[in-house]
């Protein structure tokens, strides 16, 4: 919160810089200022006590309302408040009439949020914690405490997702503060229950090995007994997973069409990238090998590398399958600590994290700074050398541990105009 003098200039300083965000107070009109939201609305508001209560209320955006205007409209508000008034209680009581329920403005929400990467999760989380609880409510009427909860509940059985849920329930009301549906966000700056620690599992150089063993069989016995194994079709994705360092989504829906098997590229289009820019993945031999594998198996018909029998991906399945698979080794692993082994193996072999970072297609070096932005250069060959360094690690690391079962040999030399040197 910043003190400032309000005037055309500074208004359109805020309107410039990104860093500028939050509310600040017209030092001339006490309780009048201007609100900067993320993404760049500037909102007119009055801060003012009614019956002991601290209340805001919206005049306008700026530039539709002037200065001028706004401070006129203020300064009558401010009078109003003064006489024991509640100048935004008309406002609310309106909008009360209309039926601005907590239903009403998650129906309005789903229009703007839908096409959001994550949007499916969020639309679970609000249709099964939010709407049973506060469905029929004004919006205006959910206080911090009806947040705090909500949460409190959510957090005796669920204490990870319960976070999640306070994190929805902000973006939420983050949404109805911008379209002026309440005056402010009953879960702004509120605790999230939990602390969170952060996943650093790494698989060890044995673990590596009886992980690799496992995705060539698809049927496997311990004292004549069956122990659990996955499909063929989920042992490529893992496979690939753990050769390319891509994320589970990725590779599990990797399109024929984004594939050159010729120059050993993959595009990864930005509509499924995490940063939302396409990136491209050199494929190490072995990688090359097993799509070439898989395309001879393939139908024309087929969209995706790793789909299943109705011929989409095998993505929703993936989630589940290393949790299953792990029943069958001697240790427990997720889907992402192969990731997170495959760049700890770059980083152990000598590779910079830099260029671990641009394998990775880390946002912290694709937005990091304003550099990044004039930085066009797609680190093709650092990111070919850093997986061609990981491949031959993991390869020595399979053959000095004596793996067994279907794997794959050291393929034939191919070379491109960006050639493996492996």
């Amino acid at each position: 919160m910043a003190t400032v003098t309000l005037t055309a200039r500074n208004i359109a300083r805020l309107a410039a810089g990104t860093a500028a965000r939050g509310e600040f107070w017209d030092d001339s009109l006490p309780g009048f200022g201007l609100r900067v939201t993320p993404n760049g609305v500037r909102t007119w508001t009055v801060r003012y006590r009614h019956n002991g209560r601290l209340h805001r209320m919206t005049l306008g955006r700026y530039p539709t309302l002037s200065l001028a205007d706004a401070r006129d409209l203020g300064r009558t508000a401010l009078r109003r408040a003064g006489l024991g008034e509640h100048p935004a209680g008309d406002k609310l009581a309106a909008r009360e009439r209309q039926a601005d329920t907590v239903a009403a403005l998650v129906e309005e929400y789903e229009k703007s949020a839908s096409a959001k990467r994550a949007w499916k999760e969020e639309k679970r989380i609000l249709h099964s914690d939010v709407l049973p609880a506060w469905q029929s409510r004004p919006v205006s009427e959910i206080t911090r405490r009806d947040v705090r909860d909500l949460i409190e509940n959510k957090a005796a059985t669920a204490p990870v997702m319960a976070n999640r849920l306070l994190s929805h329930i902000s973006h939420l009301f983050n949404f109805a503060l911008d379209r002026e549906w309440i005056e402010s966000n009953p879960a702004h700056r509120m605790t999230p229950p939990t602390k969170e620690q952060s996943r650093d599992r790494v698989l060890s150089s044995d673990e590596v090995h009886e992980l690799w063993t496992a995705l060539h069989e698809t049927e496997a016995e311990n004292d004549r007994k069956p122990v659990a194994r996955l499909t063929a079709t989920m042992n490529d994705a893992f496979l690939s997973m753990l050769l390319t360092a891509q994320r589970l989504g990725e590779v599990c829906r990797m399109r024929w069409q984004d594939v050159d098997l010729e120059q050993r590229w993959w595009t990864i289009p930005g509509a499924f990238t995490k940063n939302g820019q396409d990136h491209r993945v050199p494929l190490t031999a072995t990688v090359v090998d097993l799509l070439i594998a898989r395309q001879k198996r393939a139908t024309k018909e087929s969209v995706f590398v790793f789909s299943n029998r109705k011929g989409t991906s095998v993505a929703a399945r993936a989630k589940k399958a290393a949790s299953e698979l792990s029943e069958g080794l001697s240790f427990s692993f997720r889907a992402h600590d192969l990731r997170r082994t495959a760049a700890s193996g770059m980083a152990e072999a000598g590779v910079s994290r830099d260029h671990i970072a641009h394998v990775l297609n880390h946002r912290s070096v694709t937005h990091a700074s304003v550099t990044a932005i004039y930085d066009r250069y797609t680190y093709d060959r650092e990111k070919l050398a850093a997986l061609s360094t990981w491949h031959r690690r993991l390869i020595g690391i399979t053959k000095s541990q004596g793996a067994k079962g279907r794997v794959l040999p050291m393929p034939s030399r191919r070379r491109g105009p960006l050639s493996n040197p492996d």
